[in-house]
């Protein structure tokens, strides 16, 4: 049987690059997949990846922001060119069924006749609620600080083989922290340097050192740094060392179109 894995799609902030692009993982085990977030060539990498579109049973759209969300329609329509008749849900902040439900109508591919059916899934805003269960995997989902914003991390947990916990852009926060105790994997937004921090200027991401920070105090083993800043794409090796600075365990940047396991 094979092992429950997640890989990423992309592994860039909000400006891709030749080298990255915008982040996205998929999450997979026993043949069903989560995609959490999306950006414009989803099938296409998925593919590349081996993993048939078809097998996606939930989108987790984690915010608003164009690099996160704006690959759904696509997504959805070419769904629909390969036939695919089950539901898909997508799985988003309270805030945001409606603005998805608009951004879905505006290509006409909200009930669309004939067309597969599209759930939007509110989550529960509490720490550690249950936003996907039944299956392979279980996700839950925790809000983080994205200034203003709404946002949510999630922990995906694969039966018998433990938990990831994926948090896009945030400050550090305490939500996350409780929300990646006890996994094995931290995927954590490093979009900037602590030398890069401009003085009185509030920016809602994390620095490599606070991604360490959360994964220290989580107790986690693994730290996988993504969400990077145009200008650190050719400097991986400086994100790692400043991570390295504030957390003891494992710690590497997110390779494009790289698989990991649970």
């Amino acid at each position: 049987m094979t092992r429950p894995r997640f890989a990423f799609l992309g592994t860039a902030g909000a400006l891709a690059s030749a080298a990255r692009d915008n982040t996205s993982l998929v999450f997979e085990a026993a043949g069903a997949a989560i995609l959490a977030d999306v950006g414009g060539g989803a099938v296409q990498r998925l593919r590349r990846l081996d993993v048939d579109p078809l097998a996606l049973t939930h989108v987790v759209v984690t915010h608003l922001h164009v690099d996160h969300a704006y690959g759904l329609p696509s997504l959805v329509r070419q769904s629909m060119l390969l036939e695919r008749r089950a539901p898909l849900t997508v799985v988003c902040r309270p805030e945001h069924v409606e603005p998805l439900r608009t951004l879905l109508s505006v290509f006409q591919l909200w009930e669309r006749p004939g067309a597969f059916p599209i759930v939007l899934a509110p989550i529960d805003l509490a720490v550690g609620a249950i936003a996907v269960a039944g299956g392979a995997l279980t996700v839950r989902t925790a809000p983080n600080e994205h200034g203003a914003m709404p946002n949510f991390a999630v922990r995906v947990e694969a039966a018998g083989a433990g938990a990831v916990v994926y948090s896009s852009d945030t400050l550090p926060c305490e939500a996350v922290t409780a929300l990646a105790r006890g996994a094995e994997t931290l995927v954590h937004e490093a979009t900037y340097l602590e030398r890069d921090r401009k003085p009185g200027r509030a920016v809602p991401h994390s620095t490599a050192a606070e991604a360490a920070e959360v994964a220290a105090r989580a107790g986690v083993r693994r730290l996988i740094l993504t969400h990077l800043g145009p200008e650190y794409h050719d400097d991986a090796a400086a994100v790692v060392a400043e991570a390295r600075g504030r957390f003891g365990g494992e710690v590497e940047i997110a390779g494009e179109l790289a698989s990991y396991y649970f």
